[in-house]
């Protein structure tokens, strides 16, 4: 996730809104799977262009393949394109998958996979050739994308619109994959009414009481005040305008209401302590269902 340390926030209005059980064991053990292959050394970072990052994207891959989505693009998950950084061009792909591809695509969710790998500048370790897995930035992310994935394909015939699920690279450089797809949507672009993006939903502070969701979207958001998240049994929501970009901030730009979910900034942040063992999973439950009903509330 790209720096966020200043902007401006409104706590929302609690209204009641009780939680399902939040001791789904099989949403738990999923989430966990997710975040720990993910956030594995095995795969060095999850650095675009690297060995790693390939491996993320085909476990991703898989998983969408497993859930029943289809290819938003024919025949594959795969969206590849390339980006600059420090003079080196670098090949990256974003994965595109869709439910109920013959409706209209109203909802896209996305989630960035890579990170920082070895020896990135975006690190703040003193000492940079050290794995930086991001089990929360953002391995956290996509578990949350692919369980929400998993709920929707449950629901798919009920529903009169399709969701796009990507997961970016060339996040941690720029948002190179947000900004390349944001351009290269072609038409389903036109019929996106929503866009709900996940970075860093991992660490769930349960030291405050409630804890805090943050809702990031930009000051001038084309966000409907009555369609903003409102505080929910156990949840605190906080809406934060700030100019930093994120993910969502392409889609702002060609006019669609757009927005980050995040559980915010902690001490791990882009040092290679950020670890799967230090993810809150009963707190990642707790907010994929609230996201669950927010999500079907706003369509």
């Amino acid at each position: 996730m790209k720096g966020w340390m200043f902007g401006i926030f409104l706590v929302c209005r609690a209204f009641p809104m009780p939680l399902p059980a939040q001791n789904d064991s099989l949403l738990l053990q999923g989430l966990k799977t997710d975040v720990f292959y993910l956030a594995s050394d095995s795969l060095g970072g999850r650095a675009p262009g690297t060995g790693g990052a390939e491996m993320a994207a085909r476990w991703i891959g898989k998983r969408f393949e497993t859930l029943g989505l289809k290819p938003f693009i024919e025949n594959t998950w795969v969206q590849p394109f390339t980006f600059s950084e420090e003079g080196k061009m670098i090949a990256a792909e974003n994965l595109l998958a869709l439910t109920n591809p013959e409706k209209p695509c109203k909802l896209l969710i996305s989630a960035h996979y890579d990170h920082l790998g070895l020896e990135s500048s975006h690190s703040r370790e003193v000492f940079k050739n050290r794995i930086h897995n991001g089990a929360d930035d953002n391995a956290s992310g996509v578990a949350m994308l692919l369980a929400l994935a998993q709920r929707y394909m449950q629901k798919e015939k009920e529903l009169d619109y399709s969701v796009l699920f990507v997961c970016f690279s060339g996040h941690e450089a720029g948002l190179f994959g947000a900004e390349y797809l944001a351009q290269h949507l072609g038409n389903a672009l036109n019929q996106v009414a929503f866009v709900v993006n996940l970075d860093m939903v991992g660490r769930l502070d349960d030291a405050q009481m409630p804890p805090p969701l943050y809702f990031r979207l930009p000051d001038d958001s084309h966000w409907k005040t009555e369609l903003l998240p409102v505080a929910t049994e156990g949840l605190k929501i906080v809406v934060k305008t700030i100019e930093t970009p994120l993910d969502h901030t392409p889609f702002h730009k060609k006019g669609i209401p757009a927005a980050t979910f995040s559980t915010g900034l902690h001490a791990d942040y882009h040092l290679s302590s950020d670890d799967a063992e230090k993810i809150n999973y009963a707190g990642m439950a707790q907010v994929f269902f609230f996201l669950e009903k927010f999500l079907a509330g706003i369509l």
